[in-house]
């Protein structure tokens, strides 16, 4: 006998797994009908919905129970939580002795494979993402680019392809070439919207952007130091936060060497945990218990593991040495200073000239309440407020700025990405809510970027490259 294991892991350690064990060689018609398998599919929804992983773990047989432990099933349940709730179930096929289903959820749709043994129970079971509905040719949007200029056919192209994705919305992109500003807008087909400069999006991670320019100036200030141990700006309990006496430092917080990882391991196990709005009611002490709970198990400031629970570690750190919220802090060292009057967190937006960003499977969705992670990807803003924050991270004339932009280790600045090939600079960071995307593209050397938004959860891959591609027209 045999297993087989498929790992895929996005954002906030989202996963998609196909476990399967080789069985005896039996067909779907001898061993059960139709009827069996919907019956354990809506035993596997219903407790999927009520989060009762370990009554789908009793659902599989010996042969599958031998070689994955109930601790490592119910992981991978957890870890797809973000998906949403199943709302509705359709069936696909049968294939091979297995049966799929379509399985419609709040914030993307699945499809569930199964295949079943005598007695009813589970023997191959699978959940992987319905691909995305692309249409042959990409439908009409409003848009505002005049399509007259090499640079404008390019963007159209690129837009174009995006819009073959039957649940895209509205584009909003923002480009500094040759230390020349672009703006183009692509509407929302199916409300016949076209957004504009003053549009607000959910920027989310690149809001760590912001947290490390905040750090930047209390390095500067003379406030912290980057070397310090986190341990100094937390209250007692906390002694455990570092590994064979190496402590986690602020750089650590910043660059993604903590070791701590993407979010706190009880995020949803709670009753008021919802999946739309995953972090909403994670609150300070929640957080910090979380923290308390947590043993590193390697050596901080080596190697790299993205971590908005770092990040937000950060944030309130912050907040304690300057005695002042995340808010006023960006308003004080980046807001205010660069003129971007619209930029806040998500909580001021609601009713707003804003895009509401939408699931992968094309439902509106609230903005994402960030909770207490809010110094990890809290903000939402405009194209306009953006381009000037492109520009600052252009010019680099605020030695915090600077700061920020400097490689520490594994390629990261404090918050950034920093790649350099042939003298050229290029720093980077994406966003990613629940229905928004988010990019920022800079190259100091080549006095050029962009700054890209769209109010779905959709890839933007092509047309980030793209973008990055027309510098050299």
């Amino acid at each position: 006998m045999k297993t087989k294991f498929v790992l895929f892991i996005g954002r906030r350690l989202s996963k998609l797994l196909l476990y399967s064990v080789s069985l005896f060689p039996v067909t779907m018609q001898a061993q059960a009908d139709r009827k069996a398998y919907d019956a354990v599919k809506d035993v596997i929804v219903a407790n999927y919905n009520a989060r009762d992983y370990k009554a789908i773990y009793r659902l599989f047989d010996s042969a599958f129970t031998r070689k994955v432990s109930e601790a490592r099933l119910i992981d991978f349940l957890k870890g797809n939580q973000n998906s949403g709730k199943i709302l509705t179930t359709s069936f696909l096929s049968e294939e091979k002795g297995k049966a799929s289903y379509l399985l419609q959820s709040e914030l993307r749709d699945l499809i569930l494979d199964l295949q079943l043994t005598g007695g009813y129970k589970i023997s191959s079971f699978g959940l992987r993402n319905k691909p995305a509905m692309l249409f042959a040719m990409p439908l009409a949007v409003r848009s505002n680019n005049p399509k007259k200029t090499a640079l404008d056919r390019a963007i159209d192209t690129m837009a174009s392809e995006y819009f073959r994705n039957a649940n895209a919305r509205s584009l909003a992109i923002g480009i500094i070439k040759n230390g020349r500003r672009y703006l183009y807008f692509y509407g929302d087909r199916q409300k016949d919207l076209l957004p504009d400069s003053n549009t607000l999006y959910e920027i989310g991670s690149i809001t760590k952007t912001f947290t490390a320019t905040v750090l930047a100036h209390a390095v500067l200030n003379k406030k912290v130091s980057l070397a310090d141990d986190i341990r100094k700006y937390l209250p007692a309990g906390f002694n455990h936060l570092a590994y064979n006496g190496v402590p986690i430092t602020l750089q650590d917080l910043a660059n993604h060497t903590s070791g701590l990882p993407a979010m706190p391991p009880d995020v949803g196990d709670y009753s008021d945990y919802d999946p739309v709005n995953p972090d909403a009611h994670y609150d300070s002490v929640r957080f910090f218990n979380a923290l308390k709970q947590y043993s590193l198990d390697t050596i901080p400031g080596v190697r790299f593991s993205y971590s908005n629970w770092g990040i937000s570690l950060l944030g309130h750190i912050l907040e304690k040495v300057y005695g002042q919220s995340m808010d006023v802090l960006y308003n004080q060292f980046i807001l205010d200073p660069l003129h971007m009057s619209r930029t806040s967190y998500v909580r001021n937006v609601q009713g707003k000239n804003l895009a509401y960003p939408h699931s992968e499977n094309g439902r509106q969705l609230p903005v994402t309440d960030q909770g207490y992670f809010y110094p990890a990807g809290g903000l939402c803003s405009t194209v306009n407020d953006m381009m000037n924050y492109l520009d600052s991270q252009l010019r680099e004339k605020d030695p915090a700025i600077r700061l920020t932009h400097q490689p520490t280790v594994n390629n990261i600045g404090l918050g950034w990405g920093v790649v350099e090939k042939n003298g050229v600079r290029h720093l980077e960071h994406n966003g990613s809510e629940q229905g928004s995307v988010a990019h920022i593209s800079v190259f100091p050397e080549m006095n050029s970027g962009c700054i890209v938004f769209a109010n779905a959860k959709t890839n933007l891959a092509k047309v980030i490259v793209g973008i990055q591609s027309v510098f050299n027209l």
